[in-house]
């Protein structure tokens, strides 16, 4: 296994929680996005990692809470022409790829993702394009930039089989996830170039829990 040591620095905190809503404020907003969403002919789908009142709010109204492919399809097979997306910058680039002929709306432009912020595409395409002969495997969590630079995206339930549909002896690279590219590498048995990307978030949780068992 080779690993790309051409992946940014990233200095993670986690964002401050806005301060609750009183209950009467809250059913206020409710009410008014559900009349918005009528006229705006518009459908809101959510991320499993989003708020539980926002996942409530989209399953009442006729969205969806699912993962990041989930809910691109959802939009894509919804009559909405407006798909408002909550969740990550990744998240609604995903779901306008899948719905290039609706209006696709991201809540928070600025909500990014330690992963796929972790493969800059400038850089990720100059790294691929430094290792030619190569056919590159990008998990779906990633920037557009870098699916574009790609020649197969994949999900965590069907890396392993494109890794095995593909030639022994072909050179094969997968992005962002270092650790779920390892982790493939020891079920495939195949020899990745893996570009050196992770989840600060899973990194941080592990090394708590090293701190703990300790």
């Amino acid at each position: 296994m080779s690993i790309s040591n051409t992946a940014v620095d990233f200095d993670f905190q986690f964002p401050a929680k806005p301060k609750p809503l009183a209950n009467d404020e809250k059913a206020q907003y409710i009410e008014k996005i559900k009349q918005l969403l009528i006229e705006k002919n518009a459908v809101l789908v959510a991320h499993y990692y989003t708020d539980p009142e926002i996942q409530a709010l989209a399953e009442e109204t006729g969205g969806c809470v699912a993962d990041s492919l989930e809910m691109a399809r959802f939009g894509k097979q919804h009559s909405a022409e407006t798909l408002i997306v909550a969740g990550v910058k990744f998240m609604g680039e995903t779901a306008k790829i899948l719905n290039p002929d609706k209006k696709v709306i991201l809540p928070d432009k600025n909500a990014g993702c330690s992963l796929a912020d972790s493969a800059p595409p400038q850089k990720f395409k100059a790294w691929v394009d430094s290792h030619p002969n190569h056919t590159v495997i990008t998990y779906i969590n990633c920037s557009a930039g870098v699916k574009a630079a790609s020649d197969i995206i994949c999900t965590s339930s069907n890396a392993e089989k494109i890794i095995n549909s593909l030639p022994k002896d072909e050179k094969i690279i997968f992005a962002p996830d270092k650790y779920l590219g390892a982790y493939l590498q020891k079920k495939t048995g195949r020899d990745l170039l893996l570009w050196d990307g992770s989840c600060q978030v899973h990194e941080i949780f592990s090394e708590r829990e090293l701190i703990r068992l300790k």
